[in-house]
Parts: C-alpha cells; sequence; structure tokens
C-alpha cells in the first residue's frame, strides 16, 4: 500500500545513495542529484522511496535506513523529456504529468507498470488532443488541477509576443480518468511567466502531501526559499517561518502532515508549526486571479491593471527602476558588476543571472530576454563576443 507521503521519513543518506547511484554509470549532467535529488523522489511508505531523475525516464526504488539500498527498476534513455513534471502516487500507481524538454513540452499522463518495467501514456476521455503544455498542476484526493495550454500558429511561445493566447483551467479524474474544463481565458505568454508567476518551476526541493506540498528553491550561499502551496485554494506562499530553514539535506528533512509542517534537523530535534503561522511576504494565486476571465472582459482588465501597478508600486522603492518583466533586476545587476570589463562564459552567466537549472529551452529565452532589458534600462551593458578558441560559440563581455 502506497499514497506518495511519509509520516515518518527515515534518514536519507544522499552520500551513500549517490555512491550506488554511480555505479549504473548514468551521466551526472543528465541525473542532476545535487540539486534535484529532492524534486525527483516520492515516497512508497516510510521506509522506502521512488526515485526518477527529473526529467528522464530512469526509475530506482530506493530502500531506506543505516545501509540503503538502491534497486534499478528502469533506465528508459528517452531522457530530457519530462523536466519539471509533476510526479505523484495515486492508489498504488506512480503517475508523472507533464514536463518539457530541450525542444517541447510533453502534456501527458503516463504511469509506471511495474510488471513491464515501462512508463505507459495513459488515455484519459475527452483530454484536449491539441495539448501544449501544462504550466501547473496538482492532485487533491482523486482530482488532478492542471491548467494547460494549445498549440497555435506560432510555433513556440515567445516572451515578446503581445499576442494573447487562449489557456484552460479543468480536472482529471484520476478514477474515471477523465477531464473535465472548469475555466478557460486568454492572456500573453509573457504576462503569466514574469508577471503572474503562472507557469512555475516546481524548486529543487518538494515534499506533496494530500492537502499542501513544499517547494524548495535553491538560491546563493546555500539558501533555500521554502513555499507551501495550499491545493484547495491554489495559493502559493512564502511565510516569515520558513525563512530560517537551511538547505535539507536528508539527515535534516521537511515535510507536512495534515495541517502541520514539522522540520527535523541534523541531530534528529523535531520542531513543528501551522502552515498559516508566520508573515507572509509573496502570494500567488494560480486560480482564483483568472476565474474571472471567463465572466468578463472588463473585469479581465480591471485585474490585469491592478498586477501591473501592484508590482509598479513595488519596484519603485527599488534604489534603481527597472522593467517589471525582469524580477530581482537590480540583484542580478549588482552580481555582474564585479565582472565589468571582462568577458566570462555563456555557463558564467546563466548562474549570475540565476536562471541555470532551467531546462536549456528556457534557459536560452530567459537569457536573451534579461540581456535585453538590462542593456535598455540598466546601468551596464552585455554583448555577445565569440569565442577565440572556437569560433562557433560566444562569450560575453560586461561594460
Amino acid at each position: 500500500m502506497c499514497n506518495g507521503f511519509s509520516q515518518k521519513p527515515k534518514v536519507i543518506d544522499t552520500l551513500k545513495i549517490h555512491n550506488q547511484i554511480k555505479l549504473f554509470g548514468l551521466s551526472e549532467k543528465v541525473l542532476k542529484f545535487k540539486s534535484h535529488f529532492f524534486s525527483s523522489i516520492i515516497f512508497k511508505n516510510d521506509s522506502t522511496i521512488f526515485y526518477n531523475p527529473n526529467g528522464t525516464f530512469y526509475l530506482f526504488e530506493i530502500h531506506l535506513g543505516n545501509d540503503p539500498k538502491v534497486y534499478e527498476l528502469a533506465i528508459d534513455n528517452h531522457s530530457e523529456l519530462n523536466f519539471n513534471r509533476y510526479l505523484f502516487i495515486n492508489n498504488n500507481t506512480l503517475y508523472s504529468y507533464g514536463g518539457q524538454g530541450r525542444f517541447s513540452a510533453f502534456p501527458w499522463l503516463i504511469y509506471f507498470d511495474f510488471k513491464t518495467k515501462k512508463w505507459v501514456k495513459k488515455e484519459i476521455k475527452n483530454y484536449p488532443t491539441n495539448s501544449k503544455k501544462v504550466l501547473i498542476s496538482w492532485k487533491l484526493k482523486n482530482k488532478l488541477t492542471t491548467v494547460l495550454n494549445f498549440y497555435s500558429e506560432e510555433k513556440e511561445e515567445d516572451v515578446y509576443s503581445e499576442k494573447k493566447e487562449e489557456y484552460v483551467i479543468g480536472e482529471i479524474d484520476l478514477e474515471k480518468f477523465e477531464y473535465k474544463e472548469t475555466y478557460n481565458f486568454k492572456s500573453i505568454y509573457r504576462d503569466l511567466l514574469f508577471i503572474s508567476k503562472l507557469g512555475f518551476f516546481r524548486g529543487n526541493y518538494i515534499y506533496d502531501s494530500e492537502l499542501y506540498s513544499i517547494h524548495g528553491y535553491y538560491q546563493d550561499n546555500n539558501e533555500v526559499d521554502y513555499r507551501i502551496l495550499n491545493k484547495r485554494s491554489g495559493v502559493l506562499r512564502g511565510t516569515s517561518k520558513l525563512e530560517d530553514i537551511k538547505t535539507i539535506n536528508g539527515l535534516s528533512y521537511l515535510y507536512i502532515k495534515d495541517s502541520s509542517i514539522y522540520y527535523k534537523n541534523e541531530l534528529g530535534i523535531l520542531d513543528s508549526f501551522n502552515v498559516n503561522e508566520g508573515n507572509v511576504y509573496i502570494e500567488k494565486k494560480f486560480i482564483s486571479k483568472y476565474i474571472s476571465n471567463t465572466n468578463s472582459n472588463t473585469i479581465y482588465y480591471i485585474i490585469i491593471v491592478v498586477i501591473i501597478v501592484s508590482v509598479l508600486l513595488l519596484i519603485k522603492k527599488k534604489k534603481n527602476s527597472f522593467n517589471v518583466l525582469i524580477p530581482d533586476q537590480d540583484v542580478i545587476e549588482g552580481k555582474i558588476k564585479g565582472f565589468k570589463s571582462t568577458i566570462i562564459s555563456k555557463e558564467k552567466l546563466d548562474e549570475l543571472f540565476g536562471i541555470s537549472h532551467y531546462s536549456y529551452e528556457t534557459i536560452k529565452k530567459k537569457r536573451s530576454l534579461i540581456i535585453k532589458e538590462i542593456n535598455k534600462n540598466g546601468n551596464i551593458k552585455i554583448d555577445r563576443v565569440r569565442k577565440l578558441d572556437d569560433k562557433r560559440f560566444y562569450d560575453y563581455k560586461i561594460y
């Protein structure tokens, strides 16, 4: 019997687990073990986890304890197709929903067949056949809430496009495997991505429970920004109670039971607090923000205006005023100033921008947009220059 949750998780010795994973001869660039292990696991029970490396169709079963054991269930080389997918268990079945690869998105629901040791696509009645991407999704009881977009005349989402595209909010019944549309709305992709944060990265650390999920985003200096998603309301929040919790390493752990958050440090000391405790310093309402779009165009424009005005008021307090499309642009510029009059690699620039954890295609889009906005509104300039040792590739010069 497994439901994907753990009420008393055992110690997860990542060093011993990683050493065993290495024996399978898999590429570390594909596994991304250090940065994505805790976004790639789900509990079978308190002593066993499934490990599906983010962005792959690999699957391992890991028995926890003082001497953890790793067992290979599947090594399917169709990698980099489902990065940022939603991994969950329902009725003892392991599912993976959505995700994105280097060149395309994967908008389907698949499950792992333990008999054949293969991932299999699950057919869903009334599911939109022209679905392009799953922007967000979460499971509450036997319903999977999802926000989709569709294929259009434009080959891919363009952050510079002013064209409004169609999006739909719906539910998948995980008992009947039937899809039902709840609401639909139109929006500019850029607005969803940068202003509302609708198409959010699930995080480097994920713990899923029945009513809530925890999402941790790795930052510099071993810091982590944690968010709590309320599955009933579709609201993602950051609170002051989560700010002091450091990077989880398996000896320490962060999890939810009912409406209580539990943090166990490396010494085994357990602390707990209610999900609603602390001051809310960031809040994203994924669903309610768009429901009104189905009722009135006037209300739609009012909401958009309110969002834009709110963002402008917040950034006005900054020392320098920057374009609202790039969150924390002043922080990014501060990091880059130290490299003035030097040439740095593409990888180093992505690290300074804080985008190196995304998929290849997303990194390319975000890099292009950030450079354009900094060159337009910032106090420094970034130019692309050909590498001296290989003219096919580029570095970046900071002025």
